[in-house]
C-alpha cells in the first residue's frame, strides 16, 4: 500500500512540474511570436491617429491587449515602455472628449427645448444641467424661475408649472442675493434680464404673481411684489405689480365693509346705552380701518393707471380705462365724492409707496354730526350702502401688461 501512495505522489509531482514547465514553454512562445507582436503593434499604430470617438477607444483597447500579452517581454520593449506612459493620458483625453460630448448634447436638448417651448423638456433638461455644472450654467436657474410668470398670464391660464418656477426663482433670489457669479449673462433667451437688480426684480415679480394669480394667495404673494418695485429693474415701471397690490387692499376693503355691515344691522333700538355706545365705538374703529385700506388701495391703483398712462403704446387703452374706473370707484367709496379726485391721484404718486407689508393706519374722519333715538346714539358718517360694494377689480392683470417685455405674449 504504501508503494502505491509513493508512486501516486510522485506522479501528481511530476504533473505539476510539467504544467510548469508547459506555462514557461507558452510565455517563451508568446514572446517569441514577433510576428502576432508586429501585427497588434501595427494595429495600435494604425488607430491612434484616428480622432472620432469610437476609433480613439479602439486604440485604447488595442494598446491595453498588447501590454496584457507582451507587456513582459523585451521584444516589444520599446512600444510597451511607450503604451505604458501614454495609454493613461488617452484614457483621460478619451474621457475629456465623451464628458463634452455629453455635455453638448444636454446643452443643445435644453437649447432646441427652450426654443420651441417644450417646458417639460426645459425642466428636465435644465435641471440636469444645474445639477452637472451648477456654476458653469446657474443662468438656467433663472429660466426655470421664469416660465410659470406669462403661463399664469395667459388665456387659459396654465398653472402646470407655477411650483417649479416658484422654486427656482427662489433659488435665484439667493443665489444672486448671496453675490454668486451668473455668466457670462443673466439668463437665456427669452428669459435673459439686463444685470442683477433687473432679475432680482423679476424673480420677486414672478413669485409674487404667481401667489396672486395663479395660487390665489395674495397675502403670500404681496412682499415679493412690493420688493420688486424697490429694486432697479423693469419691474419698479410695471403698473402690473402695483394694480396687484391694490387689488389686495381692494379685497381687504370689501371683507372689512362687510363687517362694517354686520356691525351697523347688529345695532338694536333696545341696546343699553352702554351697550349702544360699545357698538357705535367699535363701528368707527372699523369705519376708520376701511378708510385706511381704502387709500392703500387708491394708493397702489393711482401708481399703476400713472405708469400705464406713461406708456401708452405698451398699456393699451382698455386697460388703462379699467384701473381708471376701479380708482374711481375706490375715490367715490372712500369719499362719497369725486371732488379733488385728479389732485388726490397726482399728489399720491409723488410720495414714497408705503409697505404694504405694515399695519394699515386707521383714518378716522371728523364726526358731521350724529342723531339721537330714545336709547341709542348712532353716528350718520358711514352708511352700510356706500361702503359695502366697490366696484369689483380685475382677477388678473390685463394679458397686455403682464409679461416680462410688458408687450402682449408673442405665440
Amino acid at each position: 500500500m504504501k508503494t502505491i501512495f509513493r508512486y501516486t505522489n510522485t506522479g501528481l509531482l511530476m504533473a505539476a512540474i510539467f504544467a510548469v514547465g508547459a506555462m514557461t514553454i507558452f510565455a517563451q512562445d508568446t514572446c517569441e511570436d514577433t510576428e502576432a507582436q508586429t501585427t497588434l503593434g501595427d494595429k495600435f499604430r494604425a488607430e491612434y491617429p484616428l480622432r472620432d470617438i469610437p476609433g480613439r477607444k479602439r486604440a485604447v483597447e488595442t494598446g491595453k491587449q498588447f501590454l496584457e500579452k507582451y507587456g513582459a517581454c523585451e521584444s516589444a520593449k520599446d512600444l510597451s515602455d511607450y503604451l505604458k506612459t501614454t495609454l493613461p493620458i488617452m484614457e483621460n483625453n478619451l474621457k475629456t472628449i465623451v464628458d463634452a460630448e455629453a455635455k453638448n448634447a444636454l446643452l443643445l436638448r435644453f437649447d432646441t427645448a427652450l426654443k420651441t417651448k417644450n417646458w417639460d423638456g426645459v425642466y428636465s433638461s435644465g435641471k440636469e444641467v444645474l445639477q452637472k455644472y451648477p456654476d458653469e450654467f446657474r443662468l438656467v436657474t433663472l429660466v426655470l424661475g421664469s416660465i410659470g410668470l406669462d403661463e399664469t398670464a395667459s388665456t387659459p391660464r396654465v398653472t402646470k408649472w407655477n411650483d417649479e418656477t416658484l422654486r427656482f426663482a427662489k433659488q435665484a433670489i439667493a443665489d444672486l442675493e448671496a453675490g454668486k457669479e451668473f455668466k457670462p449673462t443673466f439668463g437665456v433667451g427669452q428669459f435673459t434680464y439686463k444685470n442683477k437688480e433687473d432679475a432680482l426684480g423679476w424673480m420677486n415679480y414672478t413669485i409674487g404673481y404667481i401667489y396672486f394669480f395663479g395660487k390665489d394667495d395674495k397675502k403670500q404673494g404681496l412682499s415679493y411684489l412690493y420688493k420688486s418695485t424697490q429694486l432697479a429693474s423693469d419691474t419698479k415701471s410695471n403698473p402690473v405689480v402695483y394694480q396687484s397690490i391694490g387689488a389686495y387692499y381692494f379685497d381687504e376693503v370689501r371683507k372689512l365693509a362687510a363687517e362694517v355691515d354686520v356691525m351697523i344691522k347688529d345695532q338694536k333700538a333696545d341696546d343699553a346705552e352702554d351697550i349702544a355706545k360699545q357698538k357705535v365705538d367699535a363701528i368707527k374703529a372699523k369705519v376708520a380701518l376701511v378708510n385706511g385700506t381704502s387709500e392703500a388701495a387708491i394708493d397702489a391703483y393711482a401708481r399703476a393707471l400713472n405708469l400705464a398712462k406713461a406708456d401708452p403704446v405698451k398699456y393699451k387703452g382698455d386697460y388703462t380705462n379699467s384701473l381708471n374706473k376701479i380708482l374711481q370707484d375706490l375715490y367715490n367709496v372712500r369719499f362719497g365724492k369725486m371732488t379733488g379726485f385728479d389732485a388726490f391721484v397726482a399728489a399720491t404718486v409723488k410720495k414714497p409707496m408705503p409697505n404694504p407689508l405694515d399695519p394699515v393706519t386707521p383714518i378716522a374722519d371728523p364726526e358731521p354730526g350724529t342723531t339721537t333715538t330714545s336709547s341709542t346714539t348712532t353716528t350718520s358718517t358711514t352708511p352700510a350702502s356706500t361702503i359695502a360694494k366697490p366696484a369689483s377689480g380685475p382677477s388678473k392683470p390685463a394679458t397686455s401688461a403682464t409679461t416680462k417685455s410688458g408687450t402682449p405674449k408673442k405665440q
